[in-house]
C-alpha cells in the first residue's frame, strides 16, 4: 500500500499549528488539510470551512516535484504548505480581501515558483441546487441563514 503524502499524525500537527498561528481570526471556522499528486506536481490543499457550511474557502498550492531545486516530494509538500500558511496570514490579516485566483497562477515564493488557486463557495446552497436539479423541492432556509460569502474577483 502506498504511503499517504501527509499522515494522520502530520495532519494533526499541521492543524494544531494553523490554529495556533491563525485561530484568533477564525469566525466559527475550522481548517482541513490534505495533499495529492497531479502529474509531476505535488498539491497541498487547505480548506477553511465555516461550521454551518455557508462559507468554504478551498486553497491549493502546487509545486513541481521535478524542479531540480526541490530535493524530494516531502520538500515539495512542505514548500506548498509553507506557501499556504504564508498566504493565509495575508488573507486573514487583510480582512479577507486578498483572494487567490480561480485557476492556478504562478507566485514567487522565495527562490521557488508555486502555483496557487482558490475558490469560495457555499455548500448549503450547492446542496440545495443539486437537490433542485434532481427534481426535489427542498426546504430553503431564510436569507439570513444562508450568509453568502464575498467573492470579489
Amino acid at each position: 500500500m502506498a504511503r499517504p503524502l501527509i499522515t494522520s499524525e502530520e495532519k494533526h500537527q499541521l492543524l494544531q499549528l494553523l490554529n495556533e498561528r491563525h485561530g484568533k481570526w477564525l469566525r466559527d471556522e475550522a481548517f482541513e488539510v490534505s495533499a495529492r499528486t497531479m502529474q509531476n506536481m505535488v498539491v497541498a490543499k487547505l480548506i477553511l470551512r465555516r461550521r454551518d457550511r455557508t462559507s468554504v474557502y478551498e486553497m491549493e498550492a502546487a509545486v513541481d516535484s521535478d524542479d531540480p531545486r526541490v530535493r524530494s516530494k516531502r520538500e515539495a509538500i512542505d514548500l506548498a504548505l509553507d506557501f499556504l500558511d504564508w498566504y493565509l496570514g495575508e488573507y486573514l490579516g487583510q480582512q479577507r480581501q486578498v483572494l487567490l485566483p480561480l485557476d492556478f497562477k504562478p507566485h514567487r515564493f522565495g527562490e521557488f515558483e508555486v502555483l496557487a488557486r482558490g475558490d469560495i463557495h457555499n455548500e448549503v446552497l450547492d446542496d440545495l441546487a443539486d437537490a433542485w436539479l434532481r427534481g426535489e423541492r427542498p426546504e430553503v432556509p431564510s436569507a439570513r441563514e444562508l450568509r453568502r460569502p464575498n467573492r470579489n474577483q
